[in-house]
C-alpha cells in the first residue's frame, strides 16, 4: 500500500515538473516571437503563433490534471478562483493607487480581469450544461 502512494506521488511530481518546464519554455519562445518585430507589426501572424504555442503548453498540463481525483481538482479550482480573484483585485488596486485610474497599467489589469471573468463564466456554463442529466 505504501509503495502505491509513493509511486503516485512521484508520478504526479514528475508530471507537474514536466508541465512547469513546458510552460516556462512556452513563455520563453513566446517572448522571443513577440520581440521579432516592432510592437503591433504583423499582429495577426504573431498572435496566431502565440495562441498555437499557448495551446500546446496547456495541452502539456493535461496528463497532470487528468490524474487528479475530484477532491484534488476541486482544491485547485477553488484556490485558483479565490487566489486569482483576490490577486487580480490587489494588482488593480495597486495600479490605481500608484498610477491613477486612467493609466495604461490600470486599464490593462482591468481588461485582464474582465476577460478572465468572461472566460470563467463560459467555462462554468460548459461545465453546467455537461453535468445536466435526464433528471434535471
Amino acid at each position: 500500500m505504501m509503495k502505491t502512494a509513493h509511486s503516485y506521488r512521484n508520478r504526479m511530481l514528475a508530471l507537474a515538473m514536466a508541465s512547469f518546464v513546458t510552460m516556462v519554455a512556452v513563455g520563453l519562445i513566446g517572448g522571443r516571437i513577440v520581440r521579432m518585430g516592432a510592437p503591433g507589426e504583423n499582429f495577426w501572424l504573431v498572435y496566431s503563433v502565440l495562441l498555437a504555442i499557448f495551446a500546446l503548453g496547456m495541452a502539456a498540463t493535461l496528463p497532470w490534471w487528468r490524474r487528479f481525483d475530484d477532491v484534488q481538482k476541486s482544491g485547485h479550482l477553488v484556490s485558483w478562483y479565490w487566489g486569482g480573484l483576490i490577486g487580480g483585485g490587489l494588482v488593480i488596486l495597486g495600479f490605481a493607487a500608484a498610477n491613477g485610474i486612467d493609466s495604461s497599467l490600470t486599464r490593462g489589469a482591468g481588461a485582464v480581469m474582465i476577460v478572465q471573468g468572461a472566460v470563467s463564466s463560459f467555462a462554468w456554463l460548459v461545465w453546467r450544461l455537461r453535468l445536466r442529466g435526464p433528471a434535471e
